[in-house]
């Protein structure tokens, strides 16, 4: 796993010197749904086509699931998987706001094994590379990270004036308990999930909430949450024997098998995850409570978020 998290944090290098070269300047750009929304552009795909690239020549034996380039027909799911997401936050970096990332994980059987995300930061070379691998802690450069820890005689609750972001269709998706009215913290919108979830396990911010977002927008990141002393919750399904909403996020692909099934399950995945210090995020979650809706409603509510 070692071996394999050096080759990570090369390969998200590479591509994230690809990208940054290209911010502000001339893009071809898409939209995926057709209204100008949901943007991709050639520099997703040559990110993607990068990281492919570098994986099969170090590791043939691994596959890549990445949000580019979808193949027809899905490959069976092998041991090793690369999930890849070559641009998050793909309309920020087409409208020039650089916060942005590029995020790579390596999952084993469907458990995060190892994490890296690259992102600009205002440090010599404009970027900065977290990474981490399971049971090995989470890194930039020769510096352990670690998530905010709670302070104080409240430890529990969020703190006013730390940062956290949260989704704008917060209120459509939960329910907010009368002890978290009010108490968010300092709440941002990023328009980048994994970069929300490197914030998190830089210390950076004290917790964050997605909206439903797949699971190359998740896997690195909850990985290095994780690593760096946080833990990761997901509204619970029906088949989650867990007491209460949420239940803590493990892999990607329970019951995995080495089937098409099992990548198709990976790359349709959608969830809403809740990460941060233990303490401050089961705080939260006990003041979210999933709102049930019709079928009209579930409609539009996955059509929001």
């Amino acid at each position: 796993m070692a071996e394999i998290e050096r080759f990570a944090v090369e390969v998200v290098d590479a591509a994230g010197k690809l990208v940054s070269a290209r911010f502000g300047g001339e893009l071809e750009v898409e939209s995926k749904d057709g209204n100008g929304a949901n943007p991709v552009t050639d520099v997703d795909r040559a990110s993607q086509a990068l990281i492919a690239e570098m994986v099969d020549k170090r590791f043939p034996e691994h596959m890549i699931l990445g949000e580019e380039d979808a193949p027809e027909n899905e490959p069976a799911a092998r041991d090793f998987i690369w999930c890849v997401d070559p641009i998050d936050g793909t309309t920020n970096f087409v409208n020039g706001h650089p916060v942005y990332a590029v995020s790579v994980a390596v999952l084993h059987r469907g458990q995060p094994v190892v994490g890296a995300v690259w992102i600009p930061w205002p440090v010599d070379g404009g970027h900065e590379v977290l990474h981490g691998r399971k049971g090995g802690g989470a890194w930039v450069g020769d510096r352990q990270l670690s998530v905010k820890k709670p302070i104080g005689g409240d430890p529990h609750r969020p703190k006013r004036g730390w940062l956290s972001t949260i989704p704008g269709s917060l209120r459509f998706m939960f329910k907010v308990r009368r002890g978290m009215r009010g108490n968010f913290g300092e709440p941002r919108t990023t328009g980048s999930a994994v970069y929300e979830l490197a914030m998190v396990a830089r210390g950076v911010l004290q917790y964050a909430v997605t909206g439903a977002v797949f699971s190359w927008d998740l896997a690195a990141g909850t990985l290095l949450v994780s690593e760096a002393g946080g833990i990761v919750l997901t509204p619970a399904g029906p088949d989650d024997r867990v007491p209460g909403d949420w239940a803590l996020v493990k892999d990607f692909s329970p019951g995995f098998k080495n089937d098409q099934e099992t990548t198709k399950a990976i790359r349709g995945r959608r969830r809403v995850v809740l990460v941060g210090a233990p303490e401050v995020v089961w705080f939260v979650a006990g003041h979210l409570k999933r709102r049930s809706y019709g079928r009209i409603r579930r409609y539009w509510r996955r059509m929001t978020t």
